[in-house]
């Protein structure tokens, strides 16, 4: 078995661009919440795996290579014949892009609690038990009733989880995505949740602070509300501590950033590296993610310590 500081949960996909005609406009990419959690955990220093599955198909022979080129685990990738998670992006009219989502009955969709047994093909509960930290959240959860059932039984199962809200209307509704963060945060070392993009619709709060409260009341970890540009709020057993967002080099593109932010944060507690010193260079590492398109970070772990002054 191969031996992993964190592990993440979730559903890498193929990423397309086609021009108002539906013609290909740009070469396939992989992206997701997941991938990029991954690939900024690794950048930040931690041996990363990624638990998920994949189609037989040509996107996800794309997504596997895309993983092992930047260092991630592959080992306990399940393959199916189901088609590997996609989106697609397209313009509008007004030339913003539109997204639309090929997940419906993909791989990863179809993946439950079974998947932790030691005896089936992907046999990930050892590898949960042997692993530091845990990566997963809402978006995975709100796959099917399967995948929340198998984000539940991880989190319990996990030495130590970090779950993202990062709550998708088009995926589930208030009230479930609030059942589902309900039921893991106990279990929870580290929850993120975004004001007011997470934290409006789940508990109809926008403030940071009252934010902070609601969740922390559900969990005895780390709470941590990003809040865009304005200050993080982080709520723990050291109370209420207000984080500055460090600034972007060039601000270009926000997605992902905090994907970056919670993928970073995770690899350095798996690490040993405590509260204080690692959530400054998760943030780092999402405001440098910022200055490029895209979701997936670039920026090495020692350009995040200069912008840090640490270099």
């Amino acid at each position: 078995m191969a031996d992993f500081d964190v592990v993440v949960l979730g559903e890498p996909m193929v990423e397309r661009h086609v021009d108002a005609d539906g013609r290909p406009s740009a070469p396939d990419a992989v992206s997701g919440d997941a991938f990029n959690a991954a690939c900024a955990a690794a950048l930040a220093g931690a041996r990363v795996g990624l638990l998920t599955a994949l189609g037989t198909d040509e996107g996800g022979d794309r997504v596997l290579a895309e993983l092992t080129a930047r260092g991630i685990g592959v080992e306990h990738v399940v393959r199916d014949g189901r088609p590997t998670g996609a989106y697609t992006i397209h313009p509008d009219p007004s030339g913003q892009p539109v997204f639309s989502y090929q997940r419906a009955g993909s791989a990863a969709s179809a993946l439950d609690p079974a998947a932790l047994e030691p005896d089936t093909p992907a046999a990930w509960g050892p590898v949960l038990a042997a692993t530091p930290v845990l990566l997963t959240g809402g978006i995975m959860a709100a796959l099917t009733p399967g995948t929340e059932a198998l984000v539940r039984a991880a989190v319990r199962m996990s030495a130590s989880a970090c779950f993202d809200v990062n709550f998708r209307p088009k995926l589930t509704s208030p009230g479930d995505a609030l059942r589902v963060l309900r039921a893991v945060a106990p279990d929870c070392a580290v929850v993120k949740i975004g004001s007011p993009g997470d934290s409006g619709p789940l508990f109809g709060l926008t403030g940071p602070d009252e934010v902070a409260a609601a969740v922390g009341a559900l969990t005895s970890g780390t709470v941590v509300v990003t809040a865009g540009e304005d200050p993080l709020v982080t709520a723990g057993p050291d109370g209420l501590t207000r984080h500055p967002v460090p600034p972007s080099p060039g601000f270009v593109d926000p997605t992902g950033a905090g994907d970056v932010l919670i993928g970073t944060l995770a690899a350095r507690l798996a690490l040993g590296d405590p509260p204080r010193t690692a959530l400054p260079e998760a943030m780092a590492a999402a405001a440098l993610s910022t200055a490029h398109r895209g979701g997936a970070p670039r920026a090495t772990r020692a350009e995040v310590l200069a912008l840090l002054g640490r270099g």
